[in-house]
């Protein structure tokens, strides 16, 4: 509940010139004062779990704006942009320095995501493909990290957008601890990777919030090419899609659905490839618990507003890694599901808290707090 603490201790010069009432309801500490309050910049004293960090501590820096400023209420309207910057450290020695945007600019002629940082990562390994050792017999793998991901797309017409992506990744000072196994041997990026990739991507973005979405729907398709021309010592392409689609019913409650699928061919770095599990999609699998060069998964929430403060969700998800891509079959299918509860953070922005349980088919479990819904 850090983050509603924080949101009442905002100075009042980030908000407008309007005078508040000061009625008992009015109060700073009060939960409809604070969830009412214009929001722009808010620091979180942040604090999470999930299966892949442990507890994890530090500060994050988020921004809500919308680049149309004054003219936001004109057509073609704007949807709120939002940017975050954090630094993290967890109790398995994990460090995370990261900064991700997406902006879409004064009438949405411009969608601009860009997502760099930096990871000092100690990360658990049990092999390649569908199928691995058991979850107690991984290796831990340490490594440090640097990445860019970026995606311009410029809008044709009717919020359909048409642009480039570009993908740079780091990997060096790897150590494994190895027992018996020794997975890394022979592996692509064995000793480390240096990829670089670009590629066209086309996004056609209906939804009518990027944190909460209530209705619309979201698709995107591209492509990266990653070779030697463009400084990359490895050689492979990705295909990547997500599609997601949101149904609203008459109690304000939401069904939402979402496809996604990452496809490689080539030779790809033992750490670019696909990874199952995170708190967004495969949520109670561990990051990378399965991880091959092809990756399908399918997941579908429902939310339901019990009070005006809060909603309550359900969610489930199936999905699979395989080597190539006519591997895919029905009985090597994994699922998830869970419960989870969003608080509301400010209603202005439409922002909520996730706060998620949810255990998998494999018998492991996780917990997990962000901001804004999971898809």
């Amino acid at each position: 509940m850090s983050l509603l603490l924080t949101v009442a201790m905002q100075d009042t010069k980030a908000q407008d010139s309007t005078t508040v009432k000061t009625t008992k309801k009015g109060h700073w500490w009060h939960p409809d004062s604070l969830v009412n309050r214009k929001l722009n910049f808010l620091p979180i004293p942040a604090a999470s779990i999930s299966p892949e960090t442990g507890l994890r501590a530090g500060l994050v820096l988020e921004y809500f704006f919308n680049a149309a400023g004054h003219r936001k209420d004109s057509f073609p309207k704007t949807r709120d942009s939002y940017a975050y910057l954090e630094g993290m450290y967890s109790t398995r020695k994990q460090v995370l320095v990261e900064s991700f945007g997406l902006m879409y600019t004064p009438g949405e002629k411009y969608q601009i995501r860009n997502r760099v940082g930096y990871v000092d990562n100690n990360e658990r390994l049990w092999g390649f493909g569908n199928q691995t050792v058991g979850n107690k017999d991984y290796e831990k793998v340490r490594y440090s990290r640097w990445y860019l991901q970026t995606a311009a797309t410029r809008q044709i017409k009717n919020q359909f957008f048409v642009g480039l992506n570009v993908n740079v990744s780091y990997t060096y000072n790897i150590d494994e601890t190895i027992k018996d196994t020794n997975f890394l041997a022979g592996q692509p990026g064995e000793t480390g990777s240096r990829v670089i990739g670009l590629g066209p991507t086309i996004i056609w973005d209906k939804r009518d919030h990027v944190l909460n979405p209530h209705h619309g729907w979201y698709g995107e398709a591209g492509i990266t090419y990653h070779t030697h021309a463009f400084g990359s010592n490895y050689n492979y392409t990705l295909y990547f899609a997500d599609v997601r689609k949101y149904f609203p019913f008459h109690d304000n409650s939401v069904l939402a659905m979402q496809g996604y699928a990452e496809l490689t061919n080539g030779t790809v770095p033992w750490r670019e490839q696909s990874r199952m599990g995170n708190a967004t999609i495969m949520r109670g699998y561990f990051a990378g618990r399965y991880r091959d060069n092809q990756y399908a998964a399918a997941q579908v929430e429902y939310r339901k507003p019990v009070h005006r403060l809060f909603t309550l969700a359900a969610f489930v998800s199936a999905g699979q890694v395989q080597h190539n891509i006519d591997e895919f079959n029905l009985s090597d299918m994994r699922a998830a599901g869970g419960l989870g509860v969003r608080v509301m953070a400010n209603k202005a922005k439409n922002i909520y808290l996730r706060f998620d349980f949810a255990a998998s088919t494999d018998r492991t479990t996780g917990f997990y707090f962000k901001v804004g819904e999971a898809f």
